[in-house]
């Protein structure tokens, strides 16, 4: 049976570990060929496990094609090269994920000025940069889906620099759907519910996790499935959103099969 993503051309920034290597796992199994676009080419931390070639691989085994490219998102030449490279080996773009962020240490009124500033160039220009690249064959192609990722520190009773920098791609998300729509590309954002075991968030806890908090984590299916669902839509069948995976599967999925409502594109 043909995966879900079957013949589909993906690119997930920050692919080199955490969910955007699951990610790119996920959609393999569905089919993808997968882009894993990120900087790391070397482990240069054990804490921080992970690099494009490793992702690439993974994808490999999974059943997808893995191409691993080099790419600072934070650098608008990194990745508009790297873009070409996906469309010399593929032809194509039909899906992009926005995944790739950083959150520096400290509160509003004690963080650095070049950690701030290097936040809002990795999550906010990051994403506006990927998705100018990729806009122009997809409005040619007439297609294409862009998956912006977001956190739960985007909330509006919570504040934070790194929430700062989610609410501005919520808000760049509602805005690129209303002006893609016609175009054939839907723009969506996705967030987990809550935290999820990744070396990123290992590294930040000194790279332990307290057993008790490490049971407490839920695995990452649910988001997984609400990547795949995602990447499924079309502007006809949603653009615009802003989804927690459990709300992307309630809406998306068939209750009885956990199979998706949506046609893929």
């Amino acid at each position: 049976m043909a995966g879900r993503l079957a013949g589909k051309v993906a690119i997930i920034t920050g692919a080199s570990r955490g969910l955007g290597q699951y990610c790119a796992v996920a959609y393999a199994k569905e089919g993808a060929k997968v882009a894993v676009a990120a900087r790391t080419e070397q482990e240069s931390d054990p804490r921080l496990p992970g690099t494009i070639y490793a992702t690439a691989r993974m994808v490999d085994e999974a059943g997808g094609e893995g191409f691993p490219v080099v790419c600072n998102v934070a650098d608008m030449a990194s990745v508009e090269e790297m873009v070409e490279k996906v469309l010399a080996k593929f032809g194509r773009i039909d899906i992009l994920m926005n995944n790739a962020a950083v959150q520096p240490p400290g509160g509003i009124s004690t963080i650095q000025a070049r950690h701030w500033e290097l936040e809002f160039r990795v999550n906010v220009h990051g994403p506006f940069y990927c998705t100018r690249a990729v806009v122009p064959t997809m409005v040619k192609q007439k297609s294409g889906n862009i998956i912006n990722i977001s956190s739960i520190a985007a909330r509006p009773d919570s504040g934070s620099h790194y929430g700062a920098t989610k609410r501005a791609v919520e808000s760049m998300t509602i805005g690129l759907a209303n002006e893609l729509r016609g175009d054939g590309i839907a723009v969506n954002c996705l967030k987990p519910d809550g935290g999820l075991d990744t070396p990123g968030i290992r590294f930040a806890r000194g790279g332990q996790i307290d057993p008790e908090l490490e049971r407490r984590f839920p695995k990452p299916d649910n988001y997984l499935e609400a990547a795949v669902l995602l990447a499924m839509q079309t502007p006809d069948t949603c653009t615009g959103g802003v989804f927690y995976d459990s709300e992307a599967i309630a809406r998306f999925a068939d209750g009885s099969t956990g199979r998706p409502n949506a046609p893929a594109l």
